[in-house]
């Protein structure tokens, strides 16, 4: 299974359900990208200010016409590998999964885990949107209703119920098999000081943790793929990293080996573009259409890690095995290939194949098809994968997880 193939962009029937929520508040819909482009312009220099936590208010037309589509595949891939660990699933076979979406807007991100969790046979969603913005929940309402009437059995059921309500610990909330902070962190006690934010994050993180995620069931954090504002959430989860299992995307529970380099971050960019419906309005709004980017993190209560799972259980010879995470895309220059890797001895190590070494094993993965969030292990044959330098052995063999297909 390729884990692209459960990062969909939304196909074109969902247009019309946008336009139609759109039309029913009076708005411009997305076949008039002039009209609603001004709008979507607006509310990205508002995000991007980091003024959208602040009680400014933002064009929910745009958020409708334009965040939407472009979030739901983000919630996908946030959960695209517990997926493929078959670690998604409600508390029983034929049971609905149960979602609390905090912050949740007009609920992009339940979509996408909806989409998503189909691949292992949920059907139904049972979703608790909690925002503290009345009128955002209204138009989500909107968003299932016109799905539901629209789409039919081409898309999951999601069964949305909404509460008006502002994130903090120790809110009452029901058990839930995955509970979702979307693009909600950045947006949270602006004023504080960064240490102290961290703190009370990972606070908020902890207590979900403890009293709502099921036992079974993730904590799934989201957020933009900006420098602050990932390195913000790599420090939440070192706060977090001696009492919570970090399932992914870490492959290690040692300390976020990016924060020991200023201006390093690691950070998603999947070859998901935004659907074709939604290019006109992204150029009319001076945005980019190529590319899905985030930054993410899965927590546990079960203890269950992705670096715990088989990616290519190949038992080397004398040559050891190093298991990894490409954290950047590939660097080709002359006569050689290079990445970035965090390893799952939480090393940041910088990594060369020479092209006389060869591509890789005919049995195996090529080093030059590996992008940026590849999980790999790479077993020696006769010699260590990797020498001190971080030359990656010629005879090395090559094994992406989950297999391509």
């Amino acid at each position: 299974m390729s884990l692209l193939d459960l990062v969909r962009p939304l196909e074109d029937p969902w247009q019309e359900v946008v336009d139609a929520v759109l039309r029913k508040r009076g708005a411009p819909t997305t076949r008039e990208p002039d009209r609603l482009g001004a709008r979507v312009a607006e509310l990205s220099a508002a995000y991007n200010a980091g003024r959208a936590g602040e009680g400014v208010r933002v064009p929910l037309e745009a958020r409708i016409g334009f965040s939407f589509a472009r979030d739901v595949p983000k919630g996908a891939a946030a959960v695209r590998e517990l997926v493929a660990a078959r670690a998604l699933a409600p508390r029983g076979e034929g049971d609905a999964l149960r979602v609390v979406d905090l912050g949740a807007g007009l609920g992009a991100m339940s979509w996408g885990v909806a989409r998503a969790a189909r691949a292992c046979g949920v059907r139904r969603v049972d979703a608790l949107f909690v925002d503290d913005d009345r009128e955002a929940l209204s138009a989500a309402e909107a968003i299932a209703r016109e799905a539901a009437s629209r789409l039919g059995e081409s898309e999951p059921r999601v069964d949305v119920r909404t509460r008006v309500e502002r994130i903090a610990p120790q809110m009452k909330l029901p058990e839930a098999d995955v509970v979702i902070l979307g693009q909600v962190l950045s947006e949270l006690d602006l004023s504080l000081e960064p240490r102290e934010r961290v703190a009370r994050h990972a606070t908020l993180a902890r207590d979900l943790l403890s009293r709502v995620v099921a036992p079974h069931g993730s904590l799934v954090i989201v957020e933009p793929a900006l420098r602050d504002r990932t390195r913000h959430l790599h420090a939440v989860r070192d706060a977090l990293v001696e009492e919570a299992t970090v399932f992914g995307p870490c492959l290690h529970a040692q300390r976020c080996p990016a924060l020991l380099t200023e201006g390093e971050w690691c950070h998603e960019d999947l070859a998901v573009d935004l659907p074709p419906w939604l290019v006109p309005l992204a150029r009319a709004a001076g945005l980019r259409w190529q590319g899905l980017t985030s930054s993410v993190l899965v927590l546990r209560r079960d203890g269950a890690r992705l670096g715990d799972l088989g990616a290519g259980e190949r038992q080397g010879d004398d040559g050891g095995k190093v298991r990894l995470r490409v954290v950047s895309d590939l660097i080709a220059t002359k006569g050689k290939a290079e990445l970035f890797a965090c390893t799952a001895a939480g090393e940041r190590r910088r990594l060369r194949r020479l092209d006389r070494d060869g591509a890789g094993a005919a049995n195996g993965s090529s080093w030059h098809d590996l992008r940026r969030g590849d999980v790999v292990t790479l077993t020696g044959r006769g010699a260590p994968p990797i020498d001190d330098r971080g030359r990656v052995s010629a005879t090395v063999e090559i094994d992406v997880w989950p297999v391509r297909k």
